[in-house]
């Protein structure tokens, strides 16, 4: 089953965005349905003991803050490419010039980027 970008649940966005709220909820309930009935949608190839349980994994991950479940990679890594377009995509050349100089993302001494 293709859970991202699944036509159903853009559908029932596009539905709940029109305040078509009862539709949208029946669609909504089907594709949780069809997800629930396809057995294992989990994209991680780690055999942990929360695979294919999201509300057991996402939970561990906002508890424990430090990266995102691999479920949701795609979907931000999409989101960043095209915010990295309005400097035209230069955040890879950006990251590459400050390796060459030695300053690591979280050295924030040099950075006058996001000031903490």
């Amino acid at each position: 089953m293709k859970i991202d970008g699944n036509e159903l649940a853009i559908l029932q966005n596009d539905l709940d965005r029109e305040g078509k709220k009862e539709e949208a909820l029946k669609i909504k309930l089907e594709f949780l349905r069809q997800v629930s009935e396809s057995g294992d949608h989990c994209p991680c190839k780690e055999a942990c003991r929360h695979h294919g349980n999201c509300f057991e994994c996402v939970t561990i991950h906002r508890g424990h803050r430090d990266h995102l479940p691999m479920c949701l990679w795609d979907m931000v890594n999409e989101r960043l490419a095209a915010l990295s377009h309005i400097t035209e995509g230069t955040l890879r050349a950006y990251e590459d010039r400050k390796a060459a100089e030695g300053i690591e993302c979280g050295d924030c001494s040099d950075c006058p980027g996001c000031g903490e």
